[in-house]
């Protein structure tokens, strides 16, 4: 091989050394890239992976407050179903009230005064104001259970008053006999349903919407007294008024809670603690002659009760 061969040869061996070197760094470059490529495409995934994560949580974050929202929305068309249910059944039920009732400066002149009458002078046999203001009869129609009605002026509480043997029933019975919160207005069981017990016990529900005995709680303010002083019960025997004497907050165990008094000393004491036991001094005298009616119902939180005490005038 000439001189020359030689020198073409080493320089294709040289070229090729050259190439071979020239690519083991072309083919090592590619492989650190392809690990970077790798290391992007995974952390890409990752980074896919935790936004569908915080889309999914996002999302039933979302689903959530929706389903919260509608069953509280439920709730409350549900609750305003039921107090408007009530409230127009017993808006019905007005109808049946014919007459504005008779305040005490209003009787009669001639008529018996239990205040002014002479000692040993008994009361006519009549009730001093006939019961023609409420159509007890139609009302009965509706409820057998039904014995009169019972009305503050001025105020919401206008419901016919119901007397039966459950406590509970009437709890959550509208007066006719729908299932509903509102309940109804209603005499203790234990108690006459003419009202002839010396202390009768009246029961309604302190509700929301200012319903039924919802307004006894601005009794505890000495100003709403002065404006609304008695309480109208009509029952068979004749249209009845009763002057509030007291008014407090009491619990379950209270002695305003007790009955079957006869006109004794104990039925003097009981009297002289209700009257003691009120908020503010009305200045309305109570004695063993006197029978009592007391309104209950329960305070905003349902922990005590609301109770006024009222005397019988006519």
């Amino acid at each position: 091989m000439s001189t020359q061969d030689q020198r073409r040869t080493g320089k294709k061996r040289s070229a090729g050394q050259t190439t071979r070197k020239g690519n083991g760094r072309s083919a090592g470059s590619s492989r650190q890239g392809d690990r970077i490529s790798s290391r992007s495409r995974r952390r890409s995934r990752e980074a896919q992976k935790k936004r569908q994560i915080r889309f999914l949580i996002a999302g039933l974050a979302v689903g959530l407050l929706i389903c919260l929202l509608a069953f509280s929305l439920y709730k409350l068309v549900s609750i305003f179903l039921v107090y408007n249910s009530a409230d127009r059944e017993y808006d019905n039920l007005k109808q049946y009230v014919l007459e504005e009732p008779i305040t005490p400066d209003q009787l009669p002149a001639g008529d018996f005064d239990p205040d002014t009458a002479e000692e040993g002078e008994e009361a006519p046999a009549q009730p001093l104001v006939p019961m023609t203001r409420i159509d007890l009869d139609a009302l009965r129609k509706i409820n057998s259970e039904a014995v009169g009605w019972i009305e503050i002026p001025d105020t919401v509480i206008s419901y016919p008053l119901l007397h039966t043997g459950d406590n509970s029933y009437y709890l959550s019975h509208t007066f006719e006999k729908e299932k509903n919160r509102n309940g109804s207005i209603f005499i203790e069981s234990s108690n006459k349903d003419d009202l002839s017990d010396l202390h009768t016990i009246i029961y309604g529900h302190n509700m929301k919407s200012g319903s039924m005995f919802a307004d006894l709680k601005n009794y505890l303010k000495k100003d709403y007294w002065k404006e609304h002083p008695y309480v109208y019960i009509d029952l068979a025997d004749g249209a009845h008024c009763y002057e509030i004497f007291s008014f407090h907050e009491a619990d379950v165990s209270d002695i305003s809670y007790t009955i079957g008094y006869r006109a004794d000393d104990v039925y003097a004491d009981f009297l002289s603690q209700l009257s003691s036991s009120s908020l503010y001094d009305t200045g309305v005298s109570v004695g063993t002659e006197d029978a009592v009616v007391t309104l209950s119902t329960c305070t905003n939180d349902g922990k005590k009760r609301i109770v006024v005490h009222a005397k019988k005038i006519y």
